[in-house]
C-alpha cells in the first residue's frame, strides 16, 4: 500500500512508526544534532526515534575535534561555536554521562549507523590551509580519523563498532567527500542494499625474518609493528569503497604485542579482539550487473614489511620501503539461493588465478548467537617473514 493511501485509509489521519520508516543522512555538525536526536532522550519523542530505520554519517567529529597543541577544541573558544565540539559540551547535548569519550552511540542500534571518513586533509582550504595543518594528516582536513566514527552497546551489551569506510577526500568543497561518487555509492548500498558482508583477519602467527630470529633467539630485545592496507570494490563500478594507505595515513595498525600479547618468549596466543577489522562492503542484487543477481566486490589485502627494532636500533638489512609481507586481491561473489543457508551461495577465488571470476565454492556456517552466515578463506605462507592465519568473511541480510 502506497504511503498516501495508509493516510486516507487511517480515520484520524495519524500514523505510527509502523507506518513508514525514516532514513537520516547527515554532514558534520548536522549529524551530531541527528545524533542529539536520536540518543537523548530529552530531546524529541520515543515515537520520533522509534521511526529511523538508518543513520549515514559524512566526515562527522563523533569523538569531538581535536587540534595541534590544544588538543581538544577548548570550551570557552565561544568564535565560529567552535565550542560545540569540545568533549563536556558534546556530552550533554549527547546525553552522555562524561566527555571522554562521546562517539558511543546509546539508545540506538549502533550497526545501523555508517560513517564515511574522509583522509586528505590536502583539499581541505578553509582559512588558507591553517585547518589542515591544526588537524593534522591523519584527518580530512578538520576530523582525525580516530575522532570520525561511532561505536555503542549491541545485541548483549557487547561494544560494537558501526560500519564505516575510509575515502581519499576531504572534509567539503569542490573535491570534498559529500560531493563524493565514493559517498554516493556507499550510501544508496548502505540504505538500500540486501546484504552487509564483513571482512576479519584472525593472525595465528607472524614470522620474523631469519636474520631478526637469530638475535631475537640470542635474547635480544625485538620490536615490530605492522601496517594493514585494504581497498574493496564492487563489480562494475569504478570507485573504490573504502581504502586505507599507509600513504593516506588511514593503514590499520597493530603492534606484535597488540596481537600477542604476553612476555614469554614462547610461542603466544592470539588476541582476537585485536584481529583487524578491514571492511564492511553493503550489496544490493538491483545494481548487479549480472541478470542471475548475484552481487560481488573484490578486496586487495597488503601486510607490509615492518621496521624491525633489535635492541632499539633499525634492522635495514634486506629493507625496501614499501614492500610486503603478504599480498592477495581476493574476489567474492554471492548468489541468491533459498534451498542454500542463509539464502546466499558464496564463491570466492584470487585474481592471480582466474582473473575476474571467483570459481571456489565457500564453505558456510552460521554465525554464532546471530543470523547470518561466515566462511574462512586460510593465509599460510612458508617463508619468512610471512603470515599465517585465516580471513574470516561474515554475511549478514541487509534490510
Amino acid at each position: 500500500m502506497r504511503l498516501r493511501d495508509k493516510i486516507c485509509a487511517n480515520p484520524n489521519n495519524a500514523m505510527t512508526p509502523a507506518d513508514f520508516r525514516v532514513h537520516l543522512v547527515a554532514h558534520s555538525m548536522g549529524e551530531l544534532v541527528c545524533r542529539a536526536f536520536l540518543q537523548n532522550p530529552q530531546l524529541g519523542s520515543a515515537e520520533a526515534r522509534g521511526a529511523v530505520d538508518k543513520f549515514f554519517t559524512y566526515a562527522t567529529p563523533h569523538n569531538g575535534i581535536d587540534m595541534r597543541i590544544v588538543r581538544n577544541v577548548p570550551g570557552w573558544l565561544s568564535f565560529g561555536d567552535a565550542n560545540n565540539f569540545n568533549r563536556e559540551c558534546m556530552a550533554g547535548y549527547l546525553g552522555l554521562p562524561t566527555g571522554d569519550d562521546v562517539s558511543i552511540v546509546m539508545n540506538f542500534p549502533p550497526e545501523r549507523i555508517f560513517n564515511l571518513v574522509g583522509t586528505n586533509p590536502r583539499d581541505y582550504a578553509v582559512a588558507g590551509g591553517l585547518s589542515a595543518w591544526a588537524a593534522g594528516d591523519a584527518s580530512d582536513g578538520l576530523v582525525r580519523l580516530e575522532n570520525a566514527t561511532t561505536h555503542g552497546p549491541g545485541p548483549g551489551g557487547k561494544d560494537v563498532s558501526s560500519p564505516r569506510a575510509f575515502v581519499p577526500r576531504s572534509h567539503s568543497g569542490p573535491y570534498g567527500i559529500v560531493n563524493s561518487e565514493e559517498g554516493y555509492q556507499n550510501l544508496t548500498r548502505f540504505l538500500f542494499g540486501a546484504l552487509r558482508v564483513d571482512g576479519i583477519l584472525d593472525l595465528d602467527d607472524i614470522t620474523l625474518p631469519a636474520e631478526v630470529q637469530k638475535e631475537f633467539k640470542a635474547g635480544k630485545e625485538v620490536r615490530a609493528s605492522y601496517q594493514f592496507e585494504v581497498a574493496a570494490s564492487v563489480r562494475g563500478c569504478q570507485w573504490q569503497m573504502t581504502r586505507r594507505e599507509v600513504r593516506e595515513n588511514s593503514a590499520i595498525f597493530r603492534s606484535y604485542n597488540d596481537l600477542f600479547p604476553g612476555n614469554a618468549r614462547t610461542e603466544r596466543p592470539p588476541n582476537r579482539a585485536k584481529s583487524p577489522h578491514l571492511f564492511s562492503v553493503f550489496l544490493d542484487p538491483t545494481k548487479s550487473v549480472k541478470a542471475s543477481g548475484s552481487v560481488s566486490f573484490a578486496f586487495d589485502l597488503k601486510v607490509l614489511v615492518p621496521d624491525y627494532e633489535v635492541d632499539g636500533l633499525l634492522f635495514m638489512k634486506r629493507h625496501y620501503e614499501g614492500g610486503y609481507i603478504l599480498r592477495e586481491l581476493i574476489l567474492v561473489e554471492a548468489f541468491p539461493d533459498e534451498a542454500a543457508l542463509g539464502g546466499w551461495r558464496i564463491k570466492y577465488g584470487y585474481q592471480q588465478d582466474n582473473p575476474g571470476k571467483p570459481g571456489i565454492d565457500a564453505v558456510t556456517r552460521k554465525l554464532d548467537g546471530e543470523a547470518g552466515i561466515a566462511f574462512d578463506i586460510p593465509v599460510a605462507q612458508k617463508t619468512r617473514p610471512g603470515v599465517k592465519g585465516t580471513l574470516r568473511i561474515e554475511a549478514r541480510s541487509w534490510k
